[in-house]
C-alpha cells in the first residue's frame, strides 16, 4: 500500500511540476508578445506581432513611444548615419527614404548626422509622419518597446 501511495505521490508531483512549468511558459509568452492592429497605412501591415524588449535592427519594424502613443515604423538609420535632404528627397546613407512634403504644417528634415542615442524611423506610405520631418524628428533609443513582425498586409 505504501508503494502505491509513493507512486501516486510521485506522479502528482510530476504533473504539478509540468503544469506549473506550462503556466510559467504561457505567462512569459503573454507578457512578452501582443498583437497590434494598425489603423494607419504608415507601414504595409494591418496586423503585427509585437515582441517586447527585443532591440530592432535597421530594416526591422520597431515599436516605440512617441508623445504617449505607440508607433510602428521601419528602423532606417542609427547614430552616426548621415541624413541628406536633396530637393526634399530624404536619404539615410545611400538609401532614399522618400520625398518629404513641404507645407504649412510639416518641414522636411535638414541634412546632418543622426546623434548618439537616437534613430531615424520611417513608414513606407508617402504621407507617413516620420523622421523625414523636423516636427517628428529622430526617436530616442530609450523609447523603444521592441520590434514587430508583420502578419497581415493591407
Amino acid at each position: 500500500m505504501r508503494e502505491l501511495y509513493h507512486k501516486i505521490s510521485e506522479n502528482v508531483k510530476s504533473v504539478g511540476l509540468l503544469f506549473g512549468s506550462l503556466i510559467l511558459i504561457i505567462w512569459l509568452l503573454i507578457s512578452q508578445i501582443c498583437i497590434v492592429v494598425l489603423t494607419s497605412e504608415s507601414i504595409p501591415y494591418r496586423l503585427c506581432l509585437q515582441v517586447y524588449n527585443i532591440p530592432p535592427k535597421v530594416g526591422d519594424i520597431c515599436v516605440f513611444d512617441y508623445k504617449g502613443k505607440k508607433f510602428l515604423k521601419y528602423l532606417v538609420g542609427t547614430a552616426g548615419d548621415k541624413v541628406r535632404n536633396i530637393n526634399d528627397n530624404i536619404y539615410v546613407g545611400d538609401f532614399m527614404v522618400g520625398k518629404a512634403e513641404k507645407n504649412e504644417i510639416l518641414t522636411p528634415v535638414s541634412s546632418g548626422v543622426i546623434p548618439e542615442g537616437y534613430v531615424f524611423v520611417a513608414g513606407t506610405h508617402p504621407k507617413s509622419f516620420d523622421s523625414r520631418y523636423k516636427e517628428f524628428g529622430f526617436i530616442k533609443v530609450s523609447d523603444f518597446r521592441g520590434k514587430a513582425y508583420g502578419l497581415i498586409r493591407w
